[in-house]
């Protein structure tokens, strides 16, 4: 093969694409919250960082989920979600324990 051809093929291209899903059963598919994207630059201890409930805007949910829509402002338990390449989450129902109401 050609050494050319063949770093040609493996390159990723500089921008993905927003990945378009459609969660199912109780998922969610999330995106962190403004707030959150904007936080300061101070260094928190890892303890502090780990129990820090994480604020994200519901983009879509599974056809279980009755009581959370798109659009939603919720409160996530730390460490269940699952990070796509488009920086969105995929998470289950039961770790996403708050509504914020404005």
């Amino acid at each position: 093969m050609d050494k050319k051809q063949d770093t040609a093929d493996n390159s990723l291209p500089l921008s993905l694409p927003p990945i378009n899903i459609e969660p199912l059963d109780d998922w969610l598919h999330v995106r962190p919250s403004m707030d959150d994207e904007n936080t300061s630059n101070l260094i928190l201890p890892a303890t502090v960082q780990m129990n820090r409930l994480e604020r994200v805007i519901v983009l879509a949910a599974g056809s279980e989920v009755t009581d959370i829509g798109a659009g939603d402002l919720v409160l996530l338990l730390p460490g269940h979600a699952v990070e796509l390449r488009d920086s969105t989450k995929i998470v289950q129902r039961e770790f996403a324990i708050a509504r914020v109401r404005d």
